[in-house]
């Protein structure tokens, strides 16, 4: 999509008005000069008031005008079979490294954009080179297809897995396989924005049409609407977000400070332009 609004907009077409997404592909079209600030256009009190948004208002781009991210949490990417393992086996990253899970390990491919991708980088934060060296060494269950290793997970083939969310096991859930999911490393986990990402395209067709559509978006109903739709947990305060837990999601405002949240995020341009290459270019020197 990224490719086809920048050649677009460079031709002078103007059929995209604006962009929700992850933050991978608003990146680029920042850089390609194609974004313009998001903030001029908040005009209800209730969206330009940040005290109405857990940690008030959050950019995903080193300027702070052009990514507003409205979302923001964690989901559950740890999965064990029950009959392989107990919950209590893992309680530090550190005991992927353990002998008796060699083999037994299945990584969704960080080579791939994905929630793979998205813990390995993080991995690469808090655990270093040597530590994601050593995991290469456990021989992964490598693969881009989640179903296959959703099924190998319930089969009990694989012990856990890594980078797989709920809705990737939902039809092994729904069945009654012996999976759940794994308690949180004392490490911690990532947090992410997913698909909370809001930019406009500079010089858009409908300017006034953006305008209204970004006022509703970011309302408490917009939130509410938007958040059982994707199944992904808004900032918005007034927004409940309790009942996303049953469906392995933690809104970041529901159990962490804000500032604890930032310590985590994963999908800011900083964490996306420096440390994600770095963690990508190991995984294709290291995973085969």
């Amino acid at each position: 999509m990224r490719a086809q609004i920048a050649a677009e907009h460079a031709a002078g077409v103007r059929y995209y008005d604006l962009l929700i997404s992850g933050t991978l592909t608003p990146l680029s079209l920042l850089n390609a000069g194609i974004l313009e600030p998001v903030e001029p256009l908040f005009i209800l009190e209730e969206i330009k008031d940040p005290r109405r948004w857990y940690g008030g208002h959050i950019w995903a781009d080193k300027a702070k005008r052009f990514l507003y991210s409205f979302q923001a949490y964690q989901s559950e990417n740890l999965w064990h079979n029950t009959q392989q393992i107990r919950a209590d086996d893992l309680r530090s990253y550190d005991d992927l490294l353990k002998p008796k899970f060699k083999g037994k390990i299945g990584f969704l491919d960080p080579r791939n954009a994905g929630g793979g991708t998205s813990t390995w980088a993080f991995l690469y934060k808090i655990k270093g080179e040597e530590f994601l060296r050593n995991l290469a060494k456990q021989d992964l269950m490598l693969s881009r297809d989640q179903r296959l290793l959703g099924e190998n997970l319930a089969k009990g083939r694989l012990a856990l897995t890594v980078g797989l969310s709920y809705y990737s096991l939902a039809p092994f859930l729904k069945a009654g396989q012996p999976i759940n999911p794994l308690p949180e490393p004392k490490e911690g986990s990532y947090t992410s924005s997913g698909s909370g990402a809001l930019s406009v395209i500079r010089n858009s067709a409908h300017p006034n049409a953006t305008k209204i559509f970004i006022n509703w978006l970011l309302s408490k109903e917009g939130q509410e609407i938007y958040g059982k739709a994707m199944g992904q947990a808004t900032r918005r305060l007034d927004v409940d977000t309790k009942w996303l837990v049953e469906f392995g999601t933690r809104a970041s405002k529901d159990f962490l400070s804000a500032d604890e949240n930032q310590k985590r995020e994963n999908s800011s341009e900083e964490v996306l332009t420096q440390l994600w290459p770095k963690a990508i270019k190991l995984a294709n020197e290291i995973l085969r």
